[in-house]
């Protein structure tokens, strides 16, 4: 027989509470945790599948990427956690960026979206993976307000724009946010998602949204959203298209309207459990920022193209208000991980649902439009004078001198800047296509002219040559690490497409001389020096006229010519009704990039005239710049010299010989053709 051991009085009585508290059978248990998780991309930029169309091929295998390949991995996600448990979420720049969107953008089929005939065809891809919420970003507004209606109505689920403004009504243009309730374990949560752009669009598209449409400073519109979002969810989503940001708290100025500021939003706003950032283009899975209470708030931004799919992990528990909140305890913190399109295959039900439209846009792309009567390289294009950048230029330069009156001109020179945008672009020799040319002018800019003094321009040139690193005089060009210059406003540095060069006049870059000081000569052709007055009217990108970079004088500047007339379409005209692409149309060398100061011109003897024309002696082979088709290599770099072109080449008055300090002689050599 078994002894029965007594139980203590207090062990007896905890024993009845439990009992008491314990639920009937059958009765179901409250859950004291529940699981939520966030899927999130952003800065898609219409990349739905893994292939290159300026290729022809899909990318290569250590970059795999496009939404076929997030599919694959937001199933597996939602099939392992429970589809409720689950929310899929993008944080704009989607409806922009490769020849598919374009195309239902911007080209043929632009009609047929705007009509109702087909539906967007990053519409069918979102929907297709049955996201939840998505927000604008900038490039959303690239294509009209027409076609962003389009987009928006065959969509499924919500675009946001908190800070977007109806001038007329003075109310957000686009819906704020949205409430997502999910049932988890048997209890309801609410999700509240707020979507925030940054207010840059005002600037870069401009033409599009002046007079229309405010953007409001984001952290403003944040503290206006989140406690109203806050009191009616469980959990608060920003998903703000913008960069974490580099404005100090303490300066942040609302009225500067900043452009990457999820730091100040985290800062300045509690409330918030999640910041979805984008826009940079960077691949920052998690951080952990505090807000102003002292509160944990994980940002999370996933890298651009679909490249990557972050999954955001959040344990809730009982917020003692019959809700939940996030757990923030040591153990339990919300974590977030990157999955990487390299990892997963294409889901097969996505392409498919795009096959017609992919097609259509190979198609496209494939269509010659000229022959290269030599292979185009933009790979030097940011360091040194080619002939593919000289391409834009004339094509821009002889579009607005066709276009201005007499009287518009007023017998300014006219010039034209265009910007590297691609180091991979070419031209090959023999059939160009529309692919290579918008692999080269990746952007949908348009073309206008404005009226710039020769200070002014002085000034937009050493704005554009902060882009080098300054380098000891002498020393050689690398330029591996000599771009890209990293500023306070520019923490990832300068990017390619904030480099301008300029046709039309002659300078010489001398990247020894700090930042403001580098623009060693700016002449005109024949070497008269450009005066503080002189005035010109400069071709330029939309982007660049309205602001765009931050370039000082253009946007204040006298706008001469504004026919709206997309630059890519213009360099595609041009090429079709040439037939031929030959550099000897259009390439003018006519700057040069230099690590030493130059040498100071020879005094003339007194009565003696100046000589106007360089002389007629062939330059050394070691200090002569390469042709532009030469098929021997340029000479070893050296002090002062690009690796490319052999010794610094640059344009004194009369185009004269300029002498080193070995007293070797450098002859200017340039190719001119008329314009």
């Amino acid at each position: 027989m078994r002894t029965r051991r007594a139980v203590p009085a207090a062990t007896t009585a905890a024993l009845l509470l439990a009992a008491a508290a314990a639920p009937a059978v059958g009765q179901p248990v409250e859950p004291d945790r529940l699981e939520l998780t966030l899927l999130a991309t952003t800065d898609v930029h219409g990349h739905v599948y893994d292939w290159d169309y300026f290729r022809n091929q899909p990318f290569p295998e250590d970059d795999s990427l496009g939404l076929t390949r997030v599919a694959t991995a937001v199933e597996e996600i939602r099939a392992e956690k429970g589809e409720e448990s689950v929310l899929l979420l993008d944080n704009g720049d989607a409806i922009q960026g490769t020849p598919l969107t374009y195309y239902y953008g911007m080209g043929e089929g632009r009609d047929e979206v705007l009509d109702d005939e087909v539906t967007h065809p990053m519409a069918t891809a979102f929907n297709q993976l049955d996201y939840d919420v998505q927000v604008v970003g900038n490039h959303e507004y690239n294509y009209g307000l027409d076609l962003l209606e389009a987009y928006d109505e065959d969509l499924d689920a919500p675009l946001l724009g908190a800070n977007v403004i109806d001038v007329e009504t003075g109310e957000p243009y686009h819906q704020p946010y949205e409430l997502l309730e999910r049932e988890i374990d048997g209890e309801t949560v609410t999700v509240g998602v707020i979507g925030l752009v940054t207010p840059g669009v005002r600037i870069w598209d401009k033409q599009h949204v002046e007079g229309v449409l405010e953007f409001q400073d984001m952290v403003t519109a944040a503290e206006r959203w989140v406690p109203e979002v806050d009191a009616l969810a469980d959990v608060v989503v920003v998903i703000a298209h913008t960069g974490l940001g580099n404005v100090d708290n303490d300066a942040y100025d609302r009225a500067a309207l900043h452009e990457d500021v999820t730091n100040n939003i985290a800062h300045f706003v509690p409330g918030i459990d999640v910041i979805v950032a984008g826009h940079t283009h960077q691949d920052r899975p998690q951080e952990v920022l505090t807000n102003v209470e002292g509160d944990p708030v994980l940002m999370t931004q996933p890298t651009y193209w679909a490249r990557s799919l972050t999954e955001t992990t959040l344990g809730l528990v009982p917020d003692g208000e019959d809700g939940w909140e996030v757990d923030w305890s040591e153990d339990d913190a919300p974590t977030a991980v990157a999955h990487r399109g390299t990892d997963y295959a294409e889901d097969e039900e996505l392409r498919a649902a795009l096959a017609d439209e992919h097609a259509t846009t190979v198609e496209y792309v494939n269509t010659p439009v000229a022959e290269s009567v030599t292979e185009l390289l933009a790979e030097t294009s940011r360091y040194e004078d080619t002939p593919i950048i000289d391409f834009i230029n004339h094509v821009q330069q002889t579009t607005v001198e066709a276009a201005l009156s007499e009287e518009e001109s007023a017998g300014r020179t006219v010039i034209s800047q265009a910007s590297p945008f691609s180091r991979t672009a070419v031209f090959p020799e023999g059939e160009v296509t529309i692919a290579d040319i918008a692999g080269l002018y990746i952007y949908e800019n348009t073309l206008s002219a404005v009226v710039l003094t020769g200070a002014e321009l002085r000034d937009y040139l050493e704005y554009s040559a902060r882009y080098f690193n300054q380098v000891a005089e002498g020393a050689e060009f690398d330029p591996e690490t000599g771009t890209n210059a990293v500023y306070p406003d520019r923490p990832e540095g300068v990017p390619d497409y904030n480099y301008d060069v300029i046709s039309g006049l002659e300078y010489v870059i001398d990247i020894s001389q700090p930042v403001g000081e580098r623009i060693a000569t700016l002449t005109y052709p024949d070497g008269t020096p450009v005066g503080a007055d002189d005035e010109f009217v400069m071709a330029v990108n939309n982007y660049r006229q309205s602001g765009g970079g931050a370039f000082p004088h253009v946007a204040e500047a006298e706008v001469v010519y504004d026919e709206r007339l997309e630059i890519r379409q213009l360099l595609i005209e041009w090429a079709q009704e040439r037939g031929v692409i030959d550099p000897a149309d259009f390439f003018v060398e006519n700057w040069w990039l230099v690590t030493e100061p130059l040498p100071e011109p020879e005094p003339t003897t007194p009565g003696e005239e100046p000589t106007e024309e360089p002389s007629t002696a062939e330059p050394s082979p070691t200090t002569a710049p390469p042709s532009p088709d030469a098929t021997t290599p340029p000479p070893a770099a050296g002090p002062g010299r690009l690796p490319s072109t052999g010794a610094p080449v640059a344009a004194l008055a009369g185009l004269a010989l300029l002498t080193a300090a070995g007293g070797a002689g450098l002859l200017a050599r340039r190719r001119r053709a008329a314009l």
